[in-house]
């Protein structure tokens, strides 16, 4: 099958290449930020654990459990802002929220370096059970909250807006399919796929978890066909080259698009039921915090 492509046929390439350049090199200082922090977490943890910094008994650990149990607290101030507008004056909700992801992270961390990542008295391992559920929770929530959000920080987005959006992606690339009918139909063929769920709950349930899989694989046979276009262009050919690299991402961007309009009503689902987890998770975590600080002060 003859597939012909010229410069015309797509968009001009260059901001989009500069956008996505500019997207990967935040990524990458963004990566090797988090990989610095989390290295250099490990080691200084060796060192607590062995006790070479500190011991269970000494000033600074009480201090470490004062400062990590004092966040762990202040982050609950997010779900009561959330639910009493009366709170309204203590700021905007969406600050409350970023500080509520950043306590969430570093008063268990600096909870963990308090313990010396030794267990000792009963309490004390019921509270570290806790804290570490509530934690596992909220990472899962994170993750189920950035499928139905624009961005982290973002608006809730709704089925209408992600079914435009949808459109137009499509739309965008109707141009340059039409002279490329091979993955006009990988598209056709995915956005078929996934919008007809099989019956049956554990059926559904599969072909949710795959639709990444699957999209996966016909994002790799879109490329292995647009490669086949650049070889016959030829690497003489920059400006046309960079078009169908441009491309390449447009249809990748529009697949994504086609994957999470078909999941989101589910992890809408799954984010309601993930509110009737989580809270109780949290109460008992405060719980079990100010029973072990009683027993602490106490004994």
């Amino acid at each position: 099958m003859e597939m012909e492509a010229t410069a015309g046929s797509f968009p001009a390439p260059q901001s989009s290449a500069l956008r996505r350049i500019g997207r990967s090199l935040v990524a990458i200082a963004v990566r090797v930020a988090i990989a610095a922090v989390v290295i250099s977490l490990a080691l200084i943890a060796w060192i607590v654990r062995r006790g070479d910094l500190y011991t269970s008994a000494s000033d600074i650990n009480y201090w470490l459990g004062v400062a990590g149990g004092s966040l762990m607290v202040v982050l609950l101030i997010y779900p009561l802002r959330k639910r009493f507008r009366v709170l309204a004056v203590l700021g905007p909700l969406k600050h409350w929220f970023r500080f509520h992801i950043v306590a969430g992270i570093a008063g268990p961390v600096i909870v963990l370096f308090h313990s010396t990542f030794h267990v000792g008295s009963f309490n004390a391992a019921i509270a570290l059970a806790c804290m570490l559920l509530v934690v596992a929770s909220g990472l899962v929530g994170r993750f189920i909250y950035r499928r139905i959000h624009h961005g982290l920080y973002g608006s809730r987005a709704t089925a209408v807006e992600m079914q435009r959006a949808l459109e137009q992606q499509v739309a965008s690339l109707h141009g340059a399919l039409s002279r490329l009918p091979v993955i006009e139909r990988e598209i056709s063929r995915f956005s078929a796929l996934v919008s007809l769920p099989p019956q049956g709950r554990w059926q559904r349930s599969l072909h949710f978890a795959s639709l990444g899989w699957k999209r996966y694989l016909v994002g790799r046979r879109v490329r292995r066909t647009i490669a086949g276009c650049d070889t016959r262009v030829g690497a003489g050919d920059t400006a046309t080259n960079a078009h169908f690299h441009t491309l390449a991402q447009t249809i990748d961007d529009t697949l994504k698009a086609i994957q999470r309009t078909a999941q989101f009503s589910t992890y809408e689902k799954l984010f309601s039921l993930w509110h009737v987890v989580h809270i109780p998770f949290l109460f008992l975590l405060v719980v079990t915090a100010i029973v072990h600080v009683v027993a602490v002060h106490a004994y």
